[in-house]
């Protein structure tokens, strides 16, 4: 089980951030985490990550504490956060000659492929790039550390249309060819459908639904919208 996550419940002073809350992801499985903002997403992600404390339950990725992740197992690890978290200070060759020294599966041919294909221009700052392009830099380099499994939060932050779905077929390509587990969080389920086995729902930080993604296929919108409190926009669901 690459992700155990039982009675997790976490709280900000007098916030319950996240509440009881059980999942479990098998190898290879892609599983999409969806809310509002506010919901609890980026808190989870974060606790997953190890970044920080819970009040109650227990959490394991690749069988190891989140608490006590150390060096070996964070290599088995991507992840991608909400805000980027690359100095602004440094081009991506500079971060790549440091992710070359943390990732032993360190792959400079993919990094090259994704730089073209997704048209980044490598040899800026991260100051001087644009939103999506900082984007693009990020999530380049998580997928080119050839992860077990990939974190993302909300990755498409940025991204026109056409990009998404350029995100999302090396995604869905990590994930078929690769066995690589993908977990990532978004407000629009549209993006989720694209590669999802599994779709969560979390709300107000409880998981109120979580289903296989073909069990959903003739749901209608209204019913998100009524039985779980997201807008039109997130409850947009599986266009043909």
């Amino acid at each position: 089980m690459d992700i155990e996550i039982e009675g997790l419940t976490k709280t900000y002073i007098a916030v319950t951030a996240l509440r009881n809350v059980s999942l479990r992801v098998e190898r290879g499985e892609s599983v999409g985490l969806v809310g509002a903002n506010g919901a609890g997403k980026t808190t989870l992600l974060h606790i997953l990550m190890g970044f920080m404390p819970f009040d109650e339950g227990t959490v394991k990725l690749l069988g190891t504490s989140s608490v006590n992740l150390d060096a070996a197992t964070k290599e088995r690890i991507g992840f991608v956060a909400e805000e980027t978290g690359l100095p602004p200070w440094a081009s991506l060759p500079d971060i790549v000659q440091l992710y070359r020294n943390l990732y032993g599966r360190w792959d400079d041919e993919r990094l090259s492929r994704l730089i073209d294909e997704w048209d980044i221009v490598a040899d800026k700052r991260m100051r001087s790039m644009s939103k999506g392009q900082r984007r693009l830099a990020e999530l380049a380099l998580c997928f080119s550390s050839h992860p077990e499994i990939v974190l993302l939060d909300e990755p498409f932050i940025g991204l026109d249309a056409v990009m998404r779905m350029n995100v999302l077929s090396v995604m869905k390509e990590m994930n078929s060819h690769n066995d690589t587990t993908i977990f990532y969080s978004s407000h629009i389920l549209s993006d989720i459908e694209k590669i999802a086995d599994r779709v969560v729902i979390i709300r107000q930080g409880e998981v109120c639904l979580d289903e296989q993604i073909q069990n959903l296929k003739s749901s209608v919108e209204e019913v998100f919208v009524e039985q779980y409190g997201l807008s039109r926009e997130e409850s947009y669901l599986m266009g043909e």
